[in-house]
C-alpha cells in the first residue's frame, strides 16, 4: 500500500498547503502565536520574577477531585515508581531524570507522560511528597527551560490540577515543607499558564488551560486567583459556543477528544461558583453526554474517527458516572441516529452498533486531528468489533502517523492510491476535503445514508465520491459510485479486527469473530492484505484488511462505481 503523505513536493505545492493552512486560521490567532513566539523570546526578562513570586494563601475549602483516582497508572517502588502507560510500563527512582534524551517519538511521549505527572494518583502519599519536591528542585522557571517540555502550557495545565486534587485529597497527611513548596510553584505555574494560554491555537489545549486557572482560582484566595476566574470563565464562555456543536459533539470530531474536553468541562463545572452560567454549563454536559453515548461501541470503548486512542482519556462511562451526579441523564434508546453538526450518523440495535462518518474532517482552523475518513464506517456485531478504523498510532511525523491518517488505510473507497485530503507533516493538512449528506433517512428498522465529498476533484475531470448506506440489523449494504473524471483504478477496503479469522472465496469472504460469522459478497476478487490496527498510542497489533477494486465504466462524462459493491447478510442458518 503507498501512502503519499510524504512524497516530495513543489514550490508551488508548498505555497499552496500554506495558503489552505493560513488562510482558514483567524488573524486572530495568528497574532496570539506571533505574541506567545516574542514573550517566549523575552523568556530572560520575565522568568525570574516569576519564580520568586510568593505563594498565595490556600483558599479555607480545597476543590475535591471530580473523578477516581488513576491508579493504573502509577506504583511504587523501594527506590522510586513505576509510571504505567498504554503502550508499557517504565520504572524510575529518585532523583527522577525528568529531561532524558529524546532519539524518537515513543521517547519523547514517555517524557511528556512523565511531566503530566497524573501517574502521582497510584502512589502512597510519602512517595507524593518526594516527587513533587523533586520536580520543583529539578525544573525551575528559567529561561532556557521556560517553554520546554516541563513548562509548556499544556503540561503545565494538566500538572497543576493534578497537584491541587491531591494536595486537597492528602492535605491532612502532607508536611507543612510541602504544602509551602507546591504552593510557591503551584503559583508560578499558575501565573505562567495566564501569560502563555494557548488561544492560538484553541481547542482541547485552550480548554486545559482553562480548567487550571479556574482550579488555581478556587484553591488559592486573593486578587491574582479572583482575576484567573475572570479569566478562565470569559475564555470558557466563548469557547463553548465555538467548540461544542449543537448535537454536542467537540468541534474536532475526535471521540478520544470528546471524552477530554467532556471530562475537563465537567472538571471545570465542579469549580464554578454557583451561577447561571454554572447552570447552562450542566445543561451542555447532558447534550455531551448523549453524544458520549452515541460515539460509543458496545465493548464501552469509543469509536476512533480521526485521533483517537481508546486509553487516552477517562472512558465513556466514567464520564456518564460524574454527569449524573449533577445532571439528569437517560442513555440513548437503540436505533438510529444522527449527530448531524459532527456529521456522524449509525444505529445501535441491542449488541450490534453502526457508526458512518459524513462530515468535516475537522474545523477548518484546527485540521491537526482530522483523517482522510469521510464515509468510512465501523461496525460492531454481537457485542465484538468486526470493522475497525485505523486508529492513532503517534503524534510525531513518521510512516506510521502518515498510515493513520491515510484514506488509504480507512474503510473507504480511494482512486488510483489518492488521498481525499492532502496532509503532511504530523498536523498540517493543506487540501481538505468537503463532506456532503445527499440524503439521511430513518426507516422501520434501519436508516439509509447518501453522502458524498470532494476529495478526488483535484484529479482529472473531478471525479466525486459517493457512498449510499443501507442498513439494518445484522445486515448492511454499501454502494459506491463515482462521478466524473477519466477511468482510473478505484479500491475498496474494510479493516477487521485483529481477532477475526478472514477466508475469501474469489468475491466472498467469511469473517467470523466470538461466535459471529459475517458473509461479506463484493462487486470483484477480494484480495487481504496484511495491515495493523492501533488500539492505543504506540501499540499495533497485526490483522488483514479485506481490499477489492470496484469495476469502473464510463458512459460518457459520468462513471459509476457499481451499485451495491458490498452485500454484508446474515449466515443461512
Amino acid at each position: 500500500m503507498r501512502h503519499t503523505t510524504s512524497d516530495a513536493i513543489t514550490l508551488r505545492q508548498r505555497a499552496q498547503r500554506w495558503w489552505h493552512m493560513l488562510s482558514n486560521v483567524p488573524a486572530k490567532q495568528l497574532w496570539r502565536r506571533a505574541e506567545l513566539r516574542l514573550r517566549g523570546s523575552l523568556a530572560p526578562v520575565w522568568t525570574g520574577r516569576l519564580a520568586r513570586l510568593p505563594a498565595l494563601p490556600l483558599a479555607t475549602t480545597l476543590p475535591s477531585p471530580v473523578f477516581p483516582p488513576r491508579s493504573e497508572q502509577g506504583s511504587p517502588l523501594p527506590a522510586g515508581f513505576v509510571l504505567t502507560t498504554p503502550w508499557g510500563s517504565r520504572s524510575h527512582v529518585l532523583p527522577v531524570e525528568w529531561h532524558p534524551p529524546v532519539p524518537s517519538p515513543i521517547e519523547g511521549s514517555w517524557r511528556t507522560r512523565l511531566h503530566y505527572m497524573e501517574f502521582l494518583e497510584g502512589l502512597p502519599t510519602p512517595l507524593v511528597e518526594k516527587v513533587i519536591l523533586d520536580w520543583i528542585d529539578s525544573n525551575p522557571l528559567d529561561g532556557s527551560k521556560a517553554l520546554h517540555v516541563a513548562w509548556h502550557p499544556f503540561a503545565t495545565s494538566i500538572r497543576v490540577v493534578v497537584w491541587m486534587q491531591q494536595i486537597a485529597s492528602r492535605r491532612e497527611h502532607l508536611s507543612p515543607r510541602l504544602l509551602e513548596r507546591a504552593a510557591v510553584s503551584l503559583t508560578a505555574q499558575l501565573h505562567f499558564i495566564e501569560r502563555f494560554y494557548e488561544s492560538d491555537l484553541r481547542g482541547n489545549h485552550l480548554v486545559k488551560n482553562i480548567k487550571a486557572l479556574l482550579w488555581g482560582a478556587a484553591f488559592f484566595q486573593g486578587e491574582e486567583s479572583e482575576r484567573w476566574r475572570q479569566l478562565g470563565q470569559r475564555l470558557l464562555a466563548a469557547e463553548l459556543v465555538e467548540q461544542i456543536l449543537a448535537d454536542g459533539t467537540h468541534y474536532e470530531r475526535s471521540p478520544t477528544y470528546h471524552c477530554q474536553v467532556m471530562a475537563d468541562l465537567l472538571e471545570c463545572h465542579a469549580v464554578l461558583p454557583e451561577s447561571q452560567e454554572r447552570s447552562a454549563l450542566a445543561a451542555l454536559l447532558a447534550k455531551m453526554g448523549n453524544a458520549a453515548a452515541l460515539l460509543t461501541h458496545p465493548d464501552g470503548d469509543i469509536a476512533q474517527f480521526n485521533d483517537s486512542a481508546l486509553g487516552n482519556a477517562y472512558t465513556t462511562g466514567q464520564c456518564l458516572d460524574a454527569l449524573a451526579r449533577i445532571a439528569f441523564f437517560a442513555p440513548p434508546a437503540d436505533g438510529p441516529f444522527a449527530l448531524r453538526e459532527a456529521g456522524l450518523f449509525g444505529m445501535r440495535h441491542q449488541e450490534d452498533y453502526l457508526i458512518v462518518d459524513c462530515g468535516p474532517i475537522a474545523p477548518a482552523s484546527l485540521i491537526g486531528h482530522g483523517h482522510g475518513d469521510i464515509l468510512s464506517f465501523e461496525w460492531s456485531l454481537g457485542g465484538n468489533r468486526i470493522f475497525v478504523d485505523q486508529g492513532t498510532y503517534q503524534y510525531a511525523v513518521g510512516r506510521r502517523r502518515d498510515i493513520s491518517r491515510s484514506t488509504l488505510s480507512h474503510n473507504t473507497a480511494t482512486i488510483d492510491d489518492q488521498e481525499q485530503c492532502d496532509f503532511y507533516g504530523a498536523h498540517r493538512c493543506g487540501r481538505r476535503a468537503r463532506a456532503e449528506l445527499l440524503e439521511w433517512k430513518m426507516t422501520a428498522n434501519g436508516f439509509v445514508l447518501l453522502g458524498s465529498h470532494d476529495g478526488f476533484a483535484h484529479l482529472s475531470g473531478a471525479p466525486r465520491h459517493v457512498r449510499r448506506f443501507e442498513a439494518a440489523p445484522k445486515r448492511l449494504v454499501i454502494e459506491d459510485r463515482l462521478f466524473g473524471g477519466k477511468p482510473g483504478r478505484a479500491r475498496a477496503a474494510y479493516l477487521c479486527h485483529p481477532e477475526c479469522s478472514v477466508t475469501v472465496n474469489g468475491n466472498e469472504a467469511i469473517i467470523v469473530r466470538a461466535g459471529t460469522t459475517v458473509n461479506l459478497l463484493a462487486p470483484g476478487p477480494i484480495r487481504l492484505e496484511d495491515a495493523e490496527w492501533y488500539p492505543d498510542l504506540y501499540v499495533a497489533h497485526p490483522t488483514r484488511r479485506i481490499c477489492f477494486d470496484l469495476p469502473w465504466s464510463s458512459n460518457g462524462s459520468r462513471t459509476i462505481l457499481v451499485a451495491q459493491n458490498n452485500l454484508i447478510r446474515e449466515p443461512a442458518e
